[in-house]
C-alpha cells in the first residue's frame, strides 16, 4: 500500500484527494455528501490529472509549473472540481441518449 502511494498515480489520487477536501470544506453538506465527493474527486483525478494544468491555464491564464509538480496540481485542481466534471459528462451523456431516442422515435 505504502508503495503505490509514492507511486505517480498514489499521487495523484492523493492529490485529487486533498483538492476534493477543499471543496467539501469550501461546501460543507454533510458527512455522507462529503464522503462520496473526497471519493469522486479522488477518482476522477487519477483518471483526469492530465487534463489539470490545461484546465487551469485556460481558467487563469497562463502560469508555469514545473513539470516534477504537473502531475500532482492536475490532480489538485481535478480534485476540487471532480464532482462538478462528473455531472457535465453524465448529463452530457443523458442529452445525447435523449437525442438518439427521439430519432429513433421519428424513423
Amino acid at each position: 500500500m505504502w508503495d503505490w502511494l509514492a507511486s505517480a498515480k498514489g499521487e495523484i489520487a492523493l492529490a485529487g484527494i486533498a483538492g476534493s477536501a477543499v471543496s467539501v470544506a469550501m461546501e460543507w453538506s454533510g458527512v455522507g455528501s462529503g464522503i462520496r465527493r473526497l471519493f469522486i474527486g479522488g477518482v476522477t483525478a487519477y483518471f483526469l490529472a492530465p487534463i489539470g494544468i490545461p484546465m487551469f491555464q485556460w481558467a487563469l491564464g497562463k502560469i508555469t509549473v514545473q513539470p516534477e509538480h504537473a502531475a500532482s496540481v492536475g490532480g489538485f485542481i481535478i480534485g476540487i472540481g471532480g464532482v462538478i466534471i462528473v455531472e457535465i459528462i453524465l448529463k452530457a451523456f443523458r442529452i445525447r441518449s435523449a437525442e438518439i431516442a427521439r430519432r429513433d422515435e421519428q424513423a
